[in-house]
């Protein structure tokens, strides 16, 4: 069921958000109000001191975790999105490589880099979609490691190349395997318990507040608002590939798949030299 959330567009997410939080506590004041009031007998303004001195202490520590998991979540994120684009840029940087390859491994290695890109965009992308680890890039990463291993260079040109295109294939995979890790990060379980329990306390606090019920209602119910529009910010962060509008996108390698798919340019014949030119003389005599 929660899995099934990150499907949704975060405009359903907000609103589902805000149901559930003020709604929860609309329903507790009007059902654990009455008998959380019990324990609190000193009444008025001096009851309302009392637990405003509290929550506001609770409020500084809650809000501060609140805070660091945010940032957290978001710094994550772009350690995710840094490594996609960090791969497309080696797989990129390998197929160029490819291009300088003489026949017949230039056209098996450029081959199956669109093979390798094709894979993750098409097959990989979804299943990591879905909180779960894509398999089979193997099939594909180990001819070509292969390709590589049993080029025989003929000269030092060659053997540069060969060289500089297993350090690209290296750097694109150790990138690829921190991708594919990065589907199961997410926030420890006692984490997101501390959040709900966190959470739960600040309701209680305000219940415990004397006043009319209307007040009650709108004050708490602004508080209960942002609380889920920040617990909501920390969920979509915490999973960089499963939200549809905030994950982490294949753009990277969309791009890089255009680029591979678009018509190579030749270079333009040179032009003939005339008779009087390759004597070495002026075109004009």
């Amino acid at each position: 069921m929660t899995d099934s959330l990150y499907s949704l567009p975060i405009s359903a997410l907000a609103i589902l958000a805000a149901v559930l939080f003020v709604g929860s506590y609309w329903v507790g004041c009007f059902l654990l109000r009455p008998v959380l009031r019990v324990f609190v007998r000193s009444g008025g303004a001096v009851q309302n001191d009392i637990i405003g001195t509290v929550l506001s202490s609770f409020g500084v520590l809650y809000g501060l975790l609140l805070s660091l998991i945010a940032v957290a979540a978001y710094q994550n994120l772009n350690e995710v999105e840094t490594q996609v684009e960090n791969e497309a840029a080696s797989l990129l940087a390998l197929y160029r490589d490819a291009g300088n390859f003489p026949q017949p491994q230039r056209d098996k290695l450029q081959g199956l880099l669109k093979d390798y890109c094709s894979l993750v965009i098409d097959e990989q992308w979804p299943v990591q979609r879905r909180g779960e680890i894509p398999r089979g890039a193997h099939k594909i990463l180990g001819p070509i490691r292969t390709t590589l291993m049993r080029f025989e260079p003929s000269d030092g040109r060659e053997e540069r190349l060969v060289n500089l295109a297993i350090e690209h294939f290296e750097l694109m995979t150790e990138r690829s395997r921190h991708r594919v890790y990065a589907t199961k990060q997410h926030l420890p379980s006692v984490m997101w318990y501390v959040v709900v329990i966190g959470t739960l306390i600040n309701f209680i606090l305000l219940w415990l507040f004397d006043m009319r019920l209307v007040t009650q209602l709108f004050l708490g119910g602004l508080l209960a608002f942002f609380l889920g529009a920040l617990i909501l910010l920390i969920a979509v962060l915490d999973r960089p590939y499963r939200s549809v509008e905030f994950g982490v996108s294949p753009d990277a390698f969309i791009l890089v798949q255009q680029v591979m798919e678009a018509p190579q340019t030749m270079a333009p014949p040179a032009p003939q030299a005339t008779g009087a030119q390759a004597a070495g003389g002026s075109p004009d005599g």
